[in-house]
């Protein structure tokens, strides 16, 4: 025997698959996601100022649900702002269904204002979508690399010598 065990891990490690840069992914991809977990962390700051209102005023049952769902947004905002698609869609839903039951009810109390942070989270899901086909994109066909400042001749640290100067005629 020679002491090799096959189910060994490899000794090379392996590499991550690369991403692409930051300042690569266009910003029409990156401004509604920004926009979308700024919008959850608004509502969240919204939803703590309701519990502590509850609990001001001495309502712990009407608290404890608005915690439950101050949890679930803070979770689903820093979902949001890692670019997960499941996080987008299921704050979506969140905003979504909550505001069809009170249609049913017959309630339109904060309609509008629950459409607006609805808009920001929708356009959000859908730029994390495009950002995950950006990524399956890049990975397959990587662009070519650009030039950078570096490569520019003038900024290269060989010195540069001027052409001589034409000869001027003799004034004679």
């Amino acid at each position: 025997m020679d002491g090799h065990n096959p189910y060994e891990r490899p000794a090379t490690p392996v590499a991550p698959l690369p991403t692409p840069p930051e300042r690569d992914v266009p910003d029409s991809i990156t401004g509604p996601i920004r926009q979308g977990w700024i919008a959850a962390c608004v509502a969240l700051v919204l939803v703590l100022l309701i519990a502590l209102y509850h609990l001001a005023n001495n309502r712990p049952e009407g608290a404890a649900a608005f915690f439950i769902d101050l949890v679930v947004i803070a979770v689903l905002a820093f979902g949001i702002y890692k670019r997960s698609r499941t996080a987008a869609t299921f704050m979506v839903l969140m905003s979504v269904l909550p505001k069809l039951l009170l249609l049913a009810v017959g309630q339109f109390d904060g309609l509008v204002f629950g459409l607006l942070f609805t808009i920001f989270y929708f356009r959000a899901m859908t730029a994390t979508y495009r950002y995950h086909r950006f990524v399956r994109n890049w990975r397959r066909a990587p662009p070519a690399p650009r030039r950078s400042l570096a490569d520019d001749p003038a900024f290269s640290g060989a010195p540069r010598h001027p052409a001589p100067a034409p000869a001027l005629p003799d004034d004679e």
